[in-house]
């Protein structure tokens, strides 16, 4: 893999088994199954040392170091410790990353602000995350709290309606929603 320009001319040679798209100005590149980053022009900024890597968000990218996933800065420098069993971008503020099979949010610091107690958890969208619970699904605010509790089998936020819909039961005539409109 590499990179053309609109007229289909090549500007970073294509030399990688894999690359992600440029994403804060740096794309993710894997060569000899090791991740690494490069600019615009090509120049490798961090070095293909990881074992897995993510695109850059809101300044940092996870990456992993035999098996431990943490966040580096966009010079390369390993900003959280590579100490968490998976880590995804951050997200306003906060990435979500699993310890011992849980999942729950850290800060830019590596702080962990919610636990590690979900079964599963995905990005913040508009100050809302939804995580599953004992093998169902609610959304929590940025403080934590269960906004919509762990009860529903499948969960969609609508952003543009500022409402939430959590749907219970597996045929359409028996399913149960729940609206929660946060105004």
């Amino acid at each position: 893999y590499g990179f053309i320009d609109k007229t289909g001319k090549q500007v970073i040679p294509c030399v990688y088994d894999y690359v992600y798209s440029f994403s804060e100005g740096l794309a993710g590149v894997k060569l000899n199954y090791k991740w690494g980053f490069i600019d615009k022009t090509g120049k490798q900024v961090v070095p293909c040392v990881y074992d897995d890597a993510y695109s850059f968000s809101e300044g940092l990218a996870g990456v992993a170091l035999n098996g431990k996933y943490g966040f580096i800065d966009k010079t390369g420098k390993q900003v959280i410790p590579c100490v968490y069993d998976y880590a995804y971008s951050f997200s306003e503020g906060l990435a979500h990353v699993a310890l011992n099979g849980k999942w729950g949010f850290i800060d830019k610091t590596g702080k962990q602000v919610i636990p590690c107690v979900y079964d599963l958890a995905w990005n913040y969208s508009e100050g809302f995350a939804s995580v599953k619970l004992n093998g169902k699904l609610g959304f929590i605010d940025k403080t934590g709290k269960q906004v919509v509790p762990c009860v529903y089998d499948d969960v969609r936020y609508f952003s543009a309606f500022d409402i939430i819909v959590a749907i219970v039961g597996e045929s359409e005539e028996n399913q149960v929603r729940y609206y929660y409109d946060r105004d």
